[in-house]
């Protein structure tokens, strides 16, 4: 008679066949005794004894059938050709591992795995991408995407993505959204020194800026028909849809413009743009900034929005 096999018994089997011989805690040994060059070495980095760590690599080499490490006594634990092989393996695995690991972390915090900010070209000033900065430090495995504000323009709330938008205010309500008032943007009229303008000795009236080209911004939604205008002394005039236009006519002395003060100084500083001294001093009507973010913004968007402004 055939002796009947137990279910526990095929179940086990089973088991112990699908068992995954190469886990991360493995891999980790692995490349770490590698690394430090012993087994001793790679105990106190992981704070266990150097047989604990001896016995993991062991217990590895025995389930795959294979060698891993050149063990002589007296000298270093070199890699075999299979130990390579699996050693460069797992610098491309832990990594990925880890970061699955820390993904699944922050989504048991309740962290959001993305944050979509939208930017102004004119208004993208240094000290916010210091904030950006300091966010990707704070949530490392946030991915953060970048968009540009003239490229959502024009859609709704629904039909775009971004979570928090940092543009010029707009007269227009928007629904669906928090905003706030953080920041203002001052200008300053600026050419390239080989302009005809920044060869002028004197101080420079309105009226000498009639006779030249002036590189100027697209009305848009976010630059609407009366910032424009605020911004217009010359009747011949050079559009620009985006910023790097105008910074690139101005660098090529195509014309003069009005050139956020923020954004300015370095070009100052490095002299490929001057600022052209007017007469009457008086500082131009600056353009409202504003932050605007959803209200179902995850702790990272919040932690973000309250570096501008207190929750």
């Amino acid at each position: 008679m055939k002796k009947l096999i137990k279910l526990s018994e095929i179940n086990s089997k089973i088991y112990e066949e699908s068992k995954m011989l190469v886990t991360p805690e493995r891999l980790t040994y692995l490349v770490l005794v590698a690394d430090k060059g012993s087994f001793s070495a790679a105990a106190r980095e992981f704070g266990v004894s150097p047989s604990a760590v001896a016995q993991v690599i062991q217990n590895m080499e025995v389930d795959l059938d294979i060698t891993l490490f050149d063990r002589v006594s007296g000298k270093s634990p070199k890699l075999t050709p299979a130990g390579k092989a699996m050693y460069m393996q797992a610098l491309e695995v832990i990594p990925r591992l880890q970061a699955m690991e820390k993904r699944a972390k922050a989504f048991q915090a309740g962290i959001e795995d993305k944050l979509n900010i939208a930017v102004y070209g004119y208004t993208f000033f240094p000290r916010y991408v210091e904030k950006i900065k300091a966010l990707s430090e704070a949530f490392p495995e946030l991915t953060i995407n970048l968009l540009d504000v003239e490229n959502i323009a024009g859609l709704t709330a629904e039909e775009h993505t971004a979570d928090i938008i940092i543009a010029p205010t707009q007269l227009k309500q928007r629904h669906g959204y928090d905003t706030q008032i953080i920041d203002q943007l001052d200008w300053l009229f600026v050419s390239s020194p080989e302009h005809p303008l920044a060869k002028l000795k004197s101080r420079l009236t309105y009226q000498d800026l009639i006779g030249h080209r002036q590189v100027i911004t697209s009305e848009n939604l976010f630059a609407e028909k009366h910032l424009v205008e605020s911004l217009r002394f010359s009747p011949n005039l050079l559009h620009c849809s985006q910023f790097y236009q105008i910074e690139s006519m101005l660098l090529n002395g195509l014309g003069f413009s009005l050139f956020p003060s923020h954004l300015a100084e370095k070009y100052l500083v490095n002299k490929s743009l001057v600022e052209l001294k007017m007469e009457d001093s008086e500082q131009q009507p600056g353009w409202p900034i504003e932050l605007v973010w959803s209200p179902a913004l995850g702790p990272a968007g919040r932690w973000f929005v309250a570096q501008f402004i207190d929750l």
